[in-house]
């Protein structure tokens, strides 16, 4: 399998992150992971760690060299997860348990697996534009699938941040399984927590990914989002990959993956002039908000 990737978490206008993210692989499967560990909650980072670890564990367990049965791989990964919050805050006497949000993607056999809990999202965009955009736990969401608030209300509304579902809270999370996906060249699959979507629309999200790859979009995509959070942003992070043609010749490119032949901890790839030409291009047509 080869794609081009990109990983990374910026701590924003906050103290500390909260966020964790995980890409990992075997030679047949790719495990992608983001957990926002809940900022009113104690020790929010710990439930988001303890998340990413477990899951990346869990799967290279399981996935010789793929999965099995891949959606019920997700359910009782995150229900471990979730367990795992659980027995963490007894162990730790904590006065609270720590709460994470969490989405999941693995990719094998051409085919998208998708599950999550909470509020932070998956994306996937082909040449018409997005195909599909997860649904978030969140107050404000039901408000607006009942016809009571637009996309955009929302993004402003006073109960934006509160959400219904997540892993560490005192019932059991509804985990959201994802309908499959087909993957052919050119699809990209973006995973992010609420500090980067609040900030950037689907719109712009379809127009800078036009004909583009995540090494070529997501660093400059970060900095739009910060910028436009300002000093007072939340964490922000993302995994993303966008699958490319077997036949291509990646070797020696950065940002670019082949599952066959590379180790599973991936290196933080140098950015080539022509991708900084085209970060350069996409932060001059996405401005600051009003």
């Amino acid at each position: 399998m080869k794609l081009a990737v990109f990983q990374e978490s910026r701590v924003g206008g906050r103290a500390s992150n909260q966020d964790r993210v995980l890409l990992t692989h075997t030679s047949d499967a790719v495990l992608m992971v983001v957990a926002d560990g809940m900022g009113g909650h104690l020790q929010g980072e710990v439930a988001a760690q303890i998340t990413v670890d477990l899951l990346g564990e869990l799967f290279h367990q399981q996935a010789v060299p793929k999965l099995q049965h891949p959606n019920r791989f997700l359910i009782n990964a995150i229900s471990a997860a979730h367990q795992a919050i659980l027995d963490y805050a007894v162990q730790h006497r904590l006065p609270e348990i720590p709460c994470t949000t969490v989405v999941v993607a693995l990719i094998q056999d051409d085919m998208l697996f998708w599950c999550h809990v909470g509020d932070s999202r998956l994306y996937v965009l082909d040449q018409n534009g997005l195909r599909l955009r997860s649904r978030d736990h969140s107050q404000v969401q039901r408000m607006i699938d009942q016809g009571m608030l637009t996309e955009e209300g929302a993004l402003v509304h006073p109960e934006r941040n509160k959400i219904y579902n997540c892993l560490g809270a005192t019932q059991d999370p509804d985990i959201d399984i994802g309908e499959r996906q087909f993957l052919s060249p050119g699809v990209t699959v973006m995973m992010c927590s609420d500090g980067l979507w609040s900030q950037v629309g689907n719109e712009e999200l379809q127009k800078v990914f036009a004909r583009r790859h995540v090494g070529q979009v997501m660093p400059a995509l970060m900095t739009v989002a910060e910028r436009r959070a300002g000093a007072g942003g939340d964490n922000l992070s993302a995994v993303a990959v966008t699958l490319l043609d077997p036949a291509v010749d990646i070797a020696h490119l950065p940002g670019m993956l082949d599952t066959a032949r590379m180790p599973a901890k991936l290196p933080r790839p140098a950015v080539d002039p022509t991708v900084e030409t085209m970060h350069r291009e996409i932060l001059a047509s996405l401005p600051p908000k009003p």
